[in-house]
C-alpha cells in the first residue's frame, strides 16, 4: 500500500513498516521536520509535497494525502508515524490521544543516574524566546516519563549514559526537561543541555547532533469494527559514534 510513498520522502527519510490499513512508520534523521511551519522550511520537510495544516496532511501529487500522526522535533531522529487514509489517521489519533502509545527512545546524556530505573514528573510551561519554545517547570501541562539506564562509560573526560526513556505524557521538549531537569543533560541539546560540554564534544568527536531517537512505537487501534496491532523498530547505537572516545567501561545495566 505504500508502493509510491518513497518518490515524495525527503532525502534519508526512510518507510520501515506499512501495514494493510495504510499506516506507515517512517525513519527520520535528525534535522527534518516533521512538517514545515512556513514556505522557507518545505525543503526541510519530512516529505516533498506542501502540507496542509487544517488536514494535517502532505497533498502529495498523483499519489494523495498522506496524514501526519504524530511529530518529532527537528533535530530528534526516528520512528515518526503517517497515514495514508483520513479512516487510519483518524483511528490512530485516539490511540494517541488517550495515551495509549508505547514509545521507546534513546538517548545519550551526560552523568550517571541516581537511579537505574526511575521515574520523572513535573508541569510544565511553555515558553517563547523570539520565535523559539521553550519549556520551563511551573504550573501547566502535567509531564511524566519512565527512565531505565542502559548502560555508562567514560568519554571525551566525563561520564556519558544511555538511557531508555518511555514518556506517558507527549509534552513538548519533554524528554529533554526531564533529563535537564534530573542532571542528565542529552548530549547535543543547544536549549536544555550543557553548553560547555557540547562545545568539548563537538570538538573532539566528528558526530554532533541531539542524541536523542525514537526507537520503539507500539499501539493497538480499532478501524472498521476490528482489533489491529502496530510495531515498529528503528535501531540506533550510540555508543558506536563514540568508539574511538570510549576511555573505559564503567557499568552495563544486566
Amino acid at each position: 500500500m505504500s508502493h509510491g510513498l518513497q518518490e515524495f520522502l525527503r532525502g534519508n527519510v526512510a518507510i520501515v513498516k506499512c501495514d494493510e490499513n495504510g499506516l506507515v512508520a517512517l525513519e527520520k534523521p535528525c534535522g527534518v521536520l516533521s512538517h514545515p511551519n512556513t514556505a522557507n522550511d518545505t525543503p526541510n520537510a519530512l516529505l516533498r509535497c506542501p502540507y496542509d495544516f487544517e488536514e494535517q496532511a502532505y497533498i502529495c501529487e498523483g499519489f494523495g494525502k498522506v496524514y501526519l500522526i504524530n511529530r518529532l522535533d527537528a533535530p530528534v531522529s526516528g520512528l515518526i508515524l503517517v497515514g495514508l487514509s483520513q479512516k487510519v489517521a483518524e483511528a490512530t489519533k485516539i490511540v494517541f490521544e488517550s495515551r495509549k502509545v508505547f514509545k521507546q527512545y534513546v538517548a545519550l546524556v551526560k552523568g550517571y543516574p541516581r537511579y537505574k530505573n526511575a521515574i520523572w514528573r513535573s508541569h510544565l510551561d511553555k515558553n517563547f524566546v523570539g520565535k523559539s519554545i521553550k519549556m520551563t517547570p511551573g504550573s501547566g501541562l502535567f509531564a511524566e516519563t519512565k527512565s531505565c539506564l542502559v548502560e555508562s562509560f567514560r568519554a571525551c573526560g566525563v561520564t556519558l549514559s544511555i538511557l531508555n526513556l518511555f514518556p506517558v505524557t507527549g509534552r513538548t521538549h519533554q524528554l529533554r526537561v526531564h533529563c535537564s531537569q534530573n542532571a542528565l543533560p542529552i548530549v547535543g541539546d543547544e536549549i536544555y543541555g550543557d553548553s560547555k560540554f557540547n562545545a568539548v564534544f563537538q570538538k573532539n568527536c566528528e558526530h554532533y547532533r541531539l542524541f536523542l531517537h525514537c526507537e520503539k512505537v507500539s499501539l493497538t487501534y480499532v478501524l472498521g469494527g476490528k482489533i489491529f496491532t502496530f510495531h515498529a523498530h528503528s535501531a540506533i547505537n550510540f555508543a558506536e559514534f563514540l568508539k574511538g572516545f570510549i576511555e573505559n567501561h564503567t557499568h552495563s545495566s544486566p
